[in-house]
């Protein structure tokens, strides 16, 4: 009989110390990012893992489900209430009293301390061989176009931001609506790139425009957070920021620092054309703000 949906991930807890190795990578796994089992298939999520796919069906049964695909059912059942903006809230809120590093800590120190491993896990994550391949292609672009939805509208604002100050022609898809975005998206060309920003619930218009830049032959480049999103799935290359819990409120921190490195990585690559714009904006600052 399967196990009922709320209880899940209390009998997960319970469970892990008396798993197996691999089984407990895996339960380790889920319980630290429980929207990945979400977004992944068997396949997917050994691969991520590092284990067999027979070890995740496994897991599945030795917690009462028949499989994979009835675990990650129950699993969308328990977290469809905890996705809610107030729920989030209130379990970052109850997460941040009860497993502060030191009694009485206070919450911008528990916050800070959260940031850092985070970034750490990002670190672990990263290619930097990817990293310097995206480089390459986006300096190479005749344009760059940027999306990024929701909370992914900062991002996407301070890469702009910062590759207008390099002279990168760049347009930021701020106008998704409907037939604005379409507007937008009839100015991209295969000689130019697509920076993609999202994560978890990808938004329609963010999948438009990749499939759009994909069908056209344009290089597409992501940032988010899980390998099986879409995102990570369309892109010619992705680097992924880890957020944390997403049934907490997530922190951008580690998007921000890829996103930074980036455009630094941008200017050093052309070091002598990234100055030379730069002291041209220093210029006309002088010109036209004294």
């Amino acid at each position: 009989m399967a196990v009922p949906a709320i209880a899940f991930q209390k009998q997960l807890q319970q469970k892990v110390g008396a798993l197996s190795g691999a089984e407990k990578r895996l339960a380790q796994y889920i319980l630290n990012d429980n929207t990945a089992a979400l977004l992944t298939t068997t396949k997917d999520l050994a691969r991520a893992v590092g284990i067999s796919e027979s070890t995740v069906v496994r897991f599945a049964q030795s917690l009462g489900f028949k499989g994979f695909p009835a675990m990650k059912r129950a699993l969308q059942k328990e977290l469809r209430r905890h996705l809610r903006a107030a729920a989030r809230m209130e379990e970052t809120i109850a997460a941040i009293d009860k497993h502060g590093a030191e009694p009485g800590e206070d919450v911008i120190i528990k916050l800070l301390r959260r940031d850092i491993q985070l970034l750490n896990e990002t670190l672990r994550a990263l290619s930097v061989r990817e990293f310097h391949k995206a480089v390459a292609q986006i300096w190479r672009a005749r344009r760059v176009f940027i999306i990024g939805l929701n909370a992914s509208m900062a991002l996407a604002c301070f890469m702009q931001f910062r590759l207008i100050r390099l002279k990168k022609d760049v347009r930021w898809l701020s106008m998704p609506g409907g037939a604005s975005l379409i507007d937008q998206l009839a100015l991209l060309e295969k000689n130019d790139a697509l920076i993609a920003l999202g994560f978890v619930n990808i938004p329609r218009e963010t999948q438009m425009a990749v499939h759009y830049a994909k069908k056209i032959g344009c290089f597409v480049f992501g940032i988010t957070d899980l390998p099986a999103s879409f995102i990570a799935r369309e892109a010619d290359i992705c680097l992924y920021a880890k957020r944390g819990l997403h049934t907490t409120v997530n922190t951008l921190v580690p998007a921000f620092s890829l996103v930074n490195a980036l455009t630094i990585a941008l200017g050093q690559a052309k070091s002598s054309d990234s100055i030379r714009a730069l002291k041209d904006l220093d210029e006309l600052y002088e010109t036209y703000l004294k």
